[in-house]
């Protein structure tokens, strides 16, 4: 699952416009603005390390919530601003649809019809009332509006609504 996880972060950097090297035990994301350089700790936690002014920050995050806070680390616009950690619960799948509903089986079907109409599409905006989602190279980007939920990352192929 790891190894997912970071070849997902190498895509999604790239919708963020960041340039990434991969090292033995780790990546590092670097743009303009910021340097952020990831490993795995343990089975289930990642450390990701970042700038923070003239100084680095590190933190200790679960598997289920590196991608909470990588895509908040990538849209950081200074580097004067640090990431908080969170308990919330990050979106799943299942979750979505059980929130979202119909408006969650039509953002997956017309996602599905874009991809069969141009099979190399990149990149897709859509959003619902309560979520901002973006197709990009294959991965599902899901974003609560309301905060309640931490971001997260899919498989586009792998999302079976049910």
């Amino acid at each position: 699952m790891t190894e997912t996880i970071i070849e997902n972060l190498k895509v999604l950097s790239d919708n963020f416009k960041y340039k990434f090297d991969t090292l033995s035990s780790s990546i590092i994301f670097v743009n303009e603005i910021n340097r952020i350089r990831i490993w795995v700790e343990n089975d289930s936690a990642f450390k990701i390390s970042y700038n923070l002014g003239y100084d680095e920050e590190t933190l200790l995050v679960s598997e289920e919530t590196v991608y909470h806070f990588c895509i908040n680390l990538f849209k950081r616009k200074n580097n004067d601003i640090g990431l908080i950690p969170s308990n919330y619960k990050s979106i799943d799948i299942d979750e979505w649809f059980k929130i979202e509903e119909r408006e969650a089986l039509g953002i997956a079907s017309v996602t599905q019809k874009e991809l069969e109409y141009n099979y190399r599409l990149k990149h897709l905006f859509l959003e619902s009332k309560r979520f901002d989602i973006t197709y990009f190279n294959g991965l599902l980007i899901l974003e609560d509006k309301k905060k309640e939920y931490l971001s997260n990352v899919f498989d586009f192929k792998d999302i079976n609504p049910k």
